[in-house]
C-alpha cells in the first residue's frame, strides 16, 4: 500500500498548463492520507501540487539542497522541510522516503530524476512503481524514445521495468488504488 509517494515536477510553468490536473490530485493525496514528498518549490506545478495538499491538510516533505535554500520560498506550510548538501543527496533522500514515484510535465531536471528512477529498477537497486502522468501526451516522446532504446536491444528488456503511463488524474488514482 503507498502511504508516501515522490513528486517529480517543474519549477517553471510560465503557460500554466496542467494546474487543474495536479490540483485535483492534491485533494486527492491529502483525502487518502498519501504523504507527498517533492522537490520543496513553491513555484511552477511542484508549488502547485503542494499548496493543494496543504489547502486540503495533507502531509508534504519537501526536500531542497543547501544552495537553493534561498531561492526556494519554503514558508508555505509544508509538514517537513529537509535540506540536503547537494543534489545527490536530495534524490537519495526524496527516494529513500517514497513508497513509489510520479512524474508530472516538467523539464531537464524532471526528466532525470525519472530516468534514474527507471535506471535503479533495471539494475533492481529498487523495485518501485514509477506512474508517468502523460497529460496532453506530454512525455510521448520519452517514451517514444524508452520503446526505441527497446527495439535497438540497449534496453534489457522495457516489460520488465516497473512503471506505468496514466493520460489522467483518474488513471492516476486507479493506479495508486491498485498499489
Amino acid at each position: 500500500m503507498i502511504k508516501s509517494i515522490c513528486v517529480f515536477c517543474s519549477t517553471f510553468n510560465p503557460e500554466n498548463r496542467f494546474l487543474v490536473e495536479v490540483g485535483i490530485l492534491g485533494k486527492i493525496f491529502a483525502e487518502k492520507k498519501i504523504k507527498i514528498i517533492y522537490g520543496g518549490g513553491n513555484k511552477g506545478l511542484m508549488g502547485h501540487l503542494a499548496k493543494s495538499v496543504i489547502k486540503n491538510n495533507g502531509n508534504v516533505t519537501g526536500v531542497v539542497p543547501k544552495f537553493l535554500l534561498n531561492e526556494v520560498k519554503s514558508d508555505i506550510g509544508l509538514s517537513e522541510l529537509i535540506v540536503a548538501d547537494n543534489m545527490h543527496d536530495r534524490k537519495m533522500k526524496m527516494y529513500s522516503l517514497s513508497d513509489a514515484f510520479l512524474v508530472l510535465p516538467g523539464g531537464i531536471g524532471t526528466l532525470d530524476e525519472m530516468t534514474e528512477v527507471l535506471t535503479w529498477n533495471q539494475l533492481t537497486i529498487h523495485n518501485k512503481s514509477l506512474i508517468i502522468a502523460n497529460f496532453e501526451n506530454y512525455w510521448l516522446p520519452y517514451l517514444n524514445l524508452l520503446n526505441h532504446l527497446n527495439e535497438n536491444k540497449f534496453l534489457n528488456n522495457l516489460l520488465k521495468l516497473n512503471f506505468q503511463v496514466a493520460n489522467n488524474t483518474e488513471e492516476i488514482v486507479g493506479l495508486i488504488d491498485m498499489k
